[in-house]
């Protein structure tokens, strides 16, 4: 199992935190999202992240305007 740290983004209600945990938690190549603090510790399956999976999470980060740069290595594992 892969484990991203990465800078956590910024909630602006408790509905939107929920919405973003449910998001994230819905792709299948994670395992377990957790906060630590201000970073989010996201536990990825072992083995290649698939394209769709990636797209979802990269999805996720922007929309949230997260840093996507610590994803770009999660498709070419495997």
């Amino acid at each position: 199992m892969a484990l991203l740290v990465v800078r956590g983004p910024i909630f602006h209600s408790a509905g939107d935190e929920t919405a973003f945990f449910g998001w994230v938690r819905k792709i299948g190549a994670v395992q377990r999202v957790n906060s630590r603090g201000r970073d989010l510790e996201i536990h990825v399956r072992p083995g290649r992240v698939s394209a769709d999976e990636l797209r979802e999470l990269r999805a996720a980060f922007h929309r949230y305007a997260m840093d996507t740069s610590d994803l770009e290595g999660l498709g070419r594992e495997g």
